[in-house]
C-alpha cells in the first residue's frame, strides 16, 4: 500500500513544532491529502496544524469544532496536547489545535510560536542576595545528616532582605 500524496506544501515550522522525539506525528490525511498532526500518545486523533487563538477561537466555538489545548514543554522542546470538553477548559489566552475534518476548510493556518522565555539563557537570575552568614548556615544544614537534622531546633531569628523577611527554614 502506498502512502497518500500531499495536496499542499508542508509548512517549515512543523519540523520545529513536532520534533522526532515527540509523541505527535505529522502525516498526510488519506481522505483529503492535507497535512495533519496526529496525537499517538493514547487514542489516535488528527488535528489541523493551524494554531487557533483570538478571533479564530470564536469561529471554532461557533462551528462546534473540537479543540485541544497546546501546552509547550520547554524542558523537552515539544508540545503536549490536552483535551478540552466543549467550551469548558477554553481560555482566551490559550493556543489550540482544531480537530481535522476531511474536506472542510481549516479554521486557521497560523504557525505556532512557543512562549517567550522569562529570561535569556546564560543570564543570572538576579534573585535575593544572601549574606555570607546565610550561605554558611545553608551549607551547614545542607551537609548535616538527616538523623542529626531532625533533632535540630528551628531558629527563631529571621533574616531580613530589605523590607522582606525570610525564615531560614
Amino acid at each position: 500500500m502506498s502512502r497518500p500524496r500531499a495536496s499542499e506544501r508542508k509548512p517549515p515550522w512543523l519540523r520545529t513544532f513536532v520534533p522526532k522525539s515527540s509523541p505527535l506525528v505529522v502525516t498526510v490525511c488519506e481522505g483529503c491529502g492535507l497535512y495533519v498532526i496526529e496525537d499517538r500518545e493514547s487514542v489516535w486523533e488528527s488535528w489541523d496544524y493551524g494554531c487557533v487563538e483570538g478571533d479564530d477561537l470564536t469561529v471554532a466555538i461557533i462551528l462546534g469544532r473540537q479543540l485541544t489545548r497546546v501546552t509547550w514543554l520547554p524542558s523537552v522542546g515539544h508540545p503536549l496536547l490536552r483535551s478540552t470538553f466543549g467550551s469548558r477548559g477554553i481560555m482566551p489566552d490559550g493556543q489550540y489545535l482544531a480537530r481535522h475534518m476531511c474536506h472542510l476548510a481549516r479554521i486557521s493556518v497560523k504557525p505556532f510560536t512557543p512562549p517567550k522565555r522569562d529570561r535569556p539563557p546564560g543570564k543570572p537570575w538576579g534573585g535575593p542576595k544572601l549574606s555570607k552568614q546565610e550561605i554558611a548556615e545553608f551549607k551547614r544544614i545542607w551537609n548535616m545528616p538527616y538523623s542529626q537534622l531532625k533533632h535540630e531546633k528551628t531558629p527563631t531569628n529571621k533574616v531580613g532582605q530589605g523590607d522582606e523577611f525570610q525564615a531560614l527554614f
